[in-house]
């Protein structure tokens, strides 16, 4: 089954600094999603992400390791693999967020690109 979700660029974005906001987190048939171990956000960007660049809020809050790996795959574009850790299993509502820093230009066109490049999935 698949996962669904919302992604938008976050307010005021420059061509320094942005954000990108991940919500509304369900199956693909509406049922919710549940993080055991992990979940998994793959997605291009125009440059790399770290673990501190994360900010997750889950409501009932808990603690969240956030690990990437970034692959360069072009002049100013990244691949990237971020996996979410939580303490213990979260089934997520459709008020949970997450929020990507992202050090790089997310106005224009290429704003769309790296929105529609994200996938999501759990505990594969």
């Amino acid at each position: 089954m698949g996962v669904t979700f919302q992604a938008q660029v976050g307010p005021n974005p420059s061509q320094y600094y942005g954000t990108i906001a991940i919500s509304n987190i369900a199956q693909d048939n509406g049922s919710p999603v549940t993080m055991e171990k992990h979940l998994k956000v793959d997605l291009t960007a125009p440059v790399s992400l770290h673990g501190s660049d994360v900010n997750v809020a889950l409501n009932p809050w808990q603690e969240i390791e956030a690990s990437t790996e970034n692959t360069q795959i072009g002049s100013e574009r990244f691949a990237i693999t971020l996996k979410l850790a939580p303490v213990s299993a979260h089934t997520f509502n459709p008020s949970d967020t997450i929020t990507l820093g992202v050090n790089g230009d997310l106005t224009g066109d290429a704003a769309k690109l790296y929105l529609e490049s994200i996938k999501i999935s759990t505990d594969d």
